[in-house]
Order: structure tokens, then C-alpha cells, then sequence
């Protein structure tokens, strides 16, 4: 991952600090998903109390992604990234030591607290490592993000043998084993943000410019709507579906994996196309996997849809990324970061109840048909409000706009 230029930088500081993604997203959130039909079983809950679970942990994202935005006045981004690694570990340890929902419930919304930190605060930590290399901004970006890639399949090497060898009655040890690998894969994005500095690592209190950036808002919301009940529900409705865990551990490897080389399939998306844009496609990608197993329950199209799904996931909050990097000073990147994470989050909490609300009164393909709805929403939305953020971009940056065809042109054929 070395650069042909002279000033030697890599991408292996993105690698590390996505690390914290793995942790986060990849183990904290993502790998409920594993862990849950073995609870459902254990301790008897409906769909819509095993949809709980998953808004707790949203509604810590919010209570995260809310508090993050404060503290940022008084704490360094780094600073919060590692409180919120450390928190995030803390959680997953934990989970597992109690059934009772107000203990499980609890320990999912502190996970849920440390992810949105440091989720957020890392998004801005790869963009102050890389603002002096513009042309590795965009694949670090994307690499930062998919490290939750690598989080989703270590879940799933261990966590599904793990559960198929013990019974349902083995999801306490599910949770610690996967707090072990959260500790070991955190080491790494700790150091590495200590290393940070520059403008984009400080502490800033002056109020975020919003003009223009509504409609992306709007679209990133009702990604997280939808994008949710994928990860929260595809493995209950494999279980409905009497698939075996071998097919399950297949299915989550090829996620993690697809999420994992997503920075390099979206490469030239991340680095030249308009950031709305992007996050339409990925918006697309994602239906595409969602509805999928609906249309067809075989084999292949269970397997296209975990690829489809995995190696769009973690690129619509990169393309979120490099939209505030692009229309925000260094300075606003961390805050502008958590306030579209409040949205996120919002999302996230939202998207489970509902869709097992859905489940219960219908079916998983009926909830599977709903999140793509919203999917299908948020890829509209994110085109809209192109030629104001344009502006933006212009106003910020002397290069040309990512819809200044002719001066891309003009560049390419000089590289």
C-alpha cells in the first residue's frame, strides 16, 4: 500500500484507524445479527423485542452522536475517538454477563455511545492524516470505513461454530469472545490517532454551515432507515428459511469480505465523482441486496446479495465523508461528521422497530420489501441539491467541482 511519490505516506494509517470500525461497527453493532437468533431462542422474544435490542443500540448511537457534538468544544477529536473505543469494548465484555432486557439494554446503548464517537471522530482523524495527500484522500477514506468489513467476518469465523457448537444457550459467550477480538483489533486505532495533528484535531465551537447539505441529510437518514434491517434481521430470516449455519458463516464471510476491498471497487467513485452521487449508488447497491433473497431464496442470490450489500455498506458514509471534506473547513470536519451521524442514528433507531413491527404482523420478506422502499427513497434524494453543494465545493477548494467534466478530462489525460 506504498505511494509512488516522494513523500513516502501509505495507506496503512487508514488501515489502523479502521480498525476502530471493525470494533465498533463491524463487532458492537453488526454482529447482533449473529448473536440474535440464538437470544430470540434463549429467551423467548418476539421480533419486535429482538428489534429492541438493535434500537437500543441506536438510540446510544444518537445519545453518541448528541453528546459528541458537545464535547468536541472541550475534548480533541482523538481524545474522543479513544473514549469512544474504549467504551465501545468496555460494552461488548459486558453484554453478556446478564440476561435481564434493563442490563442487555444498557450495555447496548453504551456500545452504541462509544461507536458513534469514534466512528465519527475517525472519519475526521483519516481526513486530517491525508489533507496534504489529495490523492489518497478518497480511497482512505473508503478503506477507513470498510475496515468494518474486517470486524464482520472475524464475527463471523468465530461466532457462528462458537453458537452451532454450544446451542442457543451459548450467546453469553458469543458476546465475549467477540469483546476479546474488539479489544484486540482497538490497540492499533489508539495509537495511530495519537499521531494526528494539524487543524482538523482541535477543538471547535463556531456553529456548522448547512446550506446546501439538506437533501444528503435527508438521504443518509433514510440509508441508516433502511440499511438496519438488512444487518439486523438476515440472519433470522435465513434461520426461518432453515438454512444451515455453514451457508450463514458463507454468507456473513462474503459481507465482511465485499466490505473489505469496497474502498478499491469504488476507488474512482470516492475520488472523482460527486459525493451525492455516490451515495446514490451505494444507496442502489444496497437495495439491490435487500431484495435479493425476497425475489429469490437459493443459494446465489443469497450469496450476490451479501456481496451487493457488503461492498456498498460502508461507502455511503465514506461518500459522506469526502462531502464534508469538500465543502467544510478542516476545522468543522469532526463536528460536521457527528451532526450527520444525529441523523444516522435517528435512523437506526427507527428502522428496526418498524420493520419488526412489520415482521410481526406479515413477514421477514414483507420488512426485507419495506427497507428497500427507503432505500430506494434515500437513492433519489441523494441526487437532488447536486448544483448547491457544487457551489460549496467551489467556494472551498480552487480545484475544479467533481461536475466540471472537462477540466476531470483535462486532468486525466495529464496523469
Amino acid at each position: 500500500m506504498n505511494l509512488p511519490h516522494d513523500n513516502k505516506l501509505t495507506l496503512w494509517p487508514a488501515f489502523g484507524l479502521g480498525l476502530s470500525v471493525a470494533a465498533g461497527n463491524g463487532l458492537a453493532r453488526f454482529a447482533y445479527a449473529l448473536v440474535l437468533p440464538a437470544m430470540r431462542t434463549d429467551l423467548q422474544w418476539s421480533y419486535a423485542e429482538a428489534g429492541w435490542l438493535g434500537t437500543a443500540n441506536a438510540l446510544g448511537y444518537i445519545l453518541g452522536a448528541v453528546s459528541g457534538y458537545l464535547l468536541l468544544q472541550r475534548l480533541r477529536p482523538s481524545q474522543l475517538f479513544t473514549l469512544g473505543l474504549l467504551l465501545t469494548v468496555s460494552a461488548l465484555l459486558l453484554t453478556g454477563l446478564r440476561a435481564e432486557q434493563l442490563w442487555l439494554s444498557s450495555t447496548r446503548v453504551a456500545a452504541g455511545v462509544g461507536t458513534a464517537w469514534t466512528f465519527a471522530c475517525g472519519g475526521a482523524l483519516v481526513a486530517a492524516r491525508y489533507q496534504d495527500h489529495p490523492q489518497l484522500g478518497g480511497t482512505a477514506t473508503g478503506m477507513f470505513f470498510a475496515g468494518g468489513g474486517i470486524g464482520i467476518a472475524l464475527a463471523g469465523i468465530c461466532v457462528n461454530p462458537l453458537l452451532a457448537h454450544t446451542g442457543s444457550s451459548g450467546w453469553p459467550s458469543a458476546w465475549l469472545v467477540l469483546g476479546l477480538l474488539g479489544t484486540c483489533v482497538s490497540l492499533w486505532p489508539m495509537l495511530e490517532a495519537r499521531r494526528i495533528g494539524g487543524s482538523a484535531n482541535t477543538k471547535a465551537s463556531e456553529a456548522l454551515d448547512l446550506r446546501g447539505l439538506w437533501p444528503s441529510l435527508g438521504s443518509y437518514f433514510l440509508v441508516a432507515c433502511g440499511y438496519i434491517v438488512y444487518m439486523t434481521f438476515i440472519f433470522a430470516w435465513m434461520s426461518d428459511q432453515q438454512l444451515s449455519w455453514h451457508l450463514g458463516t458463507a454468507v456473513w464471510l462474503v459481507l465482511g469480505g465485499a466490505a473489505a476491498v469496497s474502498p478499491f471497487v469504488w476507488r474512482r467513485a470516492l475520488d472523482t465523482w460527486h459525493p451525492g452521487a455516490t451515495l446514490s449508488a451505494t444507496a442502489l447497491a444496497m437495495l439491490l441486496g435487500t431484495l435479493l433473497p425476497v425475489l429469490s431464496a437459493n443459494l446465489a442470490s443469497v450469496l450476490v446479495s451479501a456481496a451487493s450489500f457488503g461492498v456498498s455498506i460502508f461507502i455511503a458514509p465514506a461518500a459522506v465523508a469526502v462531502l464534508i471534506r469538500k465543502t467544510m473547513k478542516p476545522t468543522q470536519w469532526a463536528r460536521g461528521m457527528i451532526f450527520y451521524t444525529v441523523l444516522f442514528a435517528i435512523g437506526q433507531a427507527i428502522g428496526p422497530v418498524l420493520s419488526g413491527w412489520v415482521a410481526d404482523h406479515s413477514s421477514l420478506n414483507a420488512s426485507m420489501g419495506f427497507a428497500s422502499a427507503l432505500l430506494g427513497i434515500a437513492a433519489a434524494l441523494a441526487l437532488t441539491g447536486m448544483k448547491q453543494v457544487n457551489f460549496r465545493i467551489r467556494a472551498q477548494s480552487p480545484e475544479p467541482s467533481p461536475l466540471d467534466f472537462s477540466a476531470a478530462h483535462a486532468r486525466d489525460k495529464g496523469g
